[in-house]
């Protein structure tokens, strides 16, 4: 399928943007480049110019030669076309005259898509569509998307980053529901974050994390084989060397501090830590020092991690917890952030600020003050 792109020179005077291909070799190339005058009576006549090129160190330039309004009285110029290249003119010539047929072609910029000699179809809104369709039907989408790459590679470029940023804004309102909601339990956001690994794109050291593995296993296996501890993920940095963070995720719902029915405050001032919260990130340091002093060790870890230069050295851990929210005293604002701010090795994010993070990223990509719009 040839897509005509036409533009106006003058009132009367309609260019074809591409040309009618000849033949072509590695160092010459002939070609025709129609274009259409409209009379004062609004009938299209094709006419056009052949063209000559030899492809030169700056790509392909016009080859020297003799104009035919130049020829004198006695003198004779002519060059064969052989049976290719006058294939090539016929089916190019037969597409045009059909293209002069159509009423509109003396808007401004007109595009056509041509399927055959006998068929042109105007593009518009209402034959775009099924032009697009007929293209992924005969296989054709990856051909057409190279092209596209070829020709307007700024628009393939373009475009490709509007759909990346179509589905993650369309994360971001499934993580905000998802926050209302509260109906999904530690599997479920598991998948979420499985599916959006971009959201932990950014660690709060501004390093770049990409998954490594999810659901994996850290050591801690007895003689038998039981007691292996497995965490939710286990993450790398990015950079020339890359070394683990592992990541472990509860619930938005989950409590940080303990609820008043069931405990009072630890001293004046100082309210308890929920026991959940203390059990969650627990687990998680245990899990990073088991995956360093055995999992990242053994000789299948090793083998697999090493070659493409992913190290354990104390490794960091990524706990994703409740929300701040739950901070609703100054006693518990200053005492979780106080808490957090002086632990080793581990962050603590909750899940309010993870989906402030997410805003933000989308936001930078689309230059949009609220980037769900």
């Amino acid at each position: 399928m040839t897509e005509i792109r036409t533009h106006h020179v003058t009132e009367n005077y309609i260019e074809i943007d591409r040309p009618i291909k000849l033949e072509t070799t590695s160092r010459t190339r002939r070609f025709f480049l129609p274009s259409f005058y409209e009379d004062e009576m609004g009938n299209r006549h094709l006419r056009g110019k052949f063209m000559y090129q030899r492809k030169g160190a700056s790509g392909w330039e016009d080859g020297d030669g003799l104009s035919l309004k130049d020829v004198k009285a006695g003198e004779a110029v002519s060059f064969e076309l052989k049976s290719e290249a006058m294939n090539n003119f016929l089916n190019g010539i037969s597409v045009l005259l059909k293209t002069a047929e159509i009423a509109s072609l003396d808007e401004r910029a007109k595009r056509f898509s041509v399927e055959s000699r006998d068929r042109v179809i105007e593009i518009n809104d209402e034959t775009l569509k099924p032009v697009v369709e007929g293209l992924i039907n005969k296989g054709y989408s990856g051909a057409f998307w190279k092209e596209l790459a070829t020709l307007k590679p700024h628009e393939a470029e373009r475009f490709a980053d509007d759909q990346i940023l179509g589905r993650r804004k369309a994360s971001v309102r499934k993580f905000e529901e998802a926050m209302r909601a509260l109906t999904w339990d530690e599997p479920a956001w598991g998948k979420f974050f499985d599916d959006n690994k971009w959201i932990f794109g950014l660690g709060l050291r501004y390093q770049f994390l990409n998954q490594l593995q999810a659901q994996a296993e850290y050591g801690g296996t007895d003689l038998t084989g039981r007691g292996a501890q497995k965490g939710d993920y286990l993450h790398h940095t990015e950079g020339d060397a890359r070394f683990i963070v592992l990541v472990e995720i509860k619930r938005p719902d989950s409590p940080i501090f303990q609820a008043n029915s069931r405990g009072q405050k630890y001293r004046n001032g100082v309210p308890g830590f929920d026991v959940e919260f203390a059990n969650a990130l627990s687990q998680v340091q245990v899990n990073a020092r088991t995956w360093e002093l055995e999992g990242s060790r053994t000789e299948a870890n090793r083998s697999r991690l090493e070659p493409e230069h992913i190290y354990t050295v104390h490794p960091r851990s990524l706990l994703i917890y409740g929300r701040t929210s739950e901070l609703n005293t100054l006693e518990k604002l200053n005492c979780f952030e106080i808490f957090r701010g002086q632990l080793k090795n581990t962050e603590i994010v909750t899940y309010d600020e993870l989906l402030n993070r997410a805003r933000f990223i989308i936001g930078e990509m689309s230059g949009s003050a609220d980037p769900t719009d």
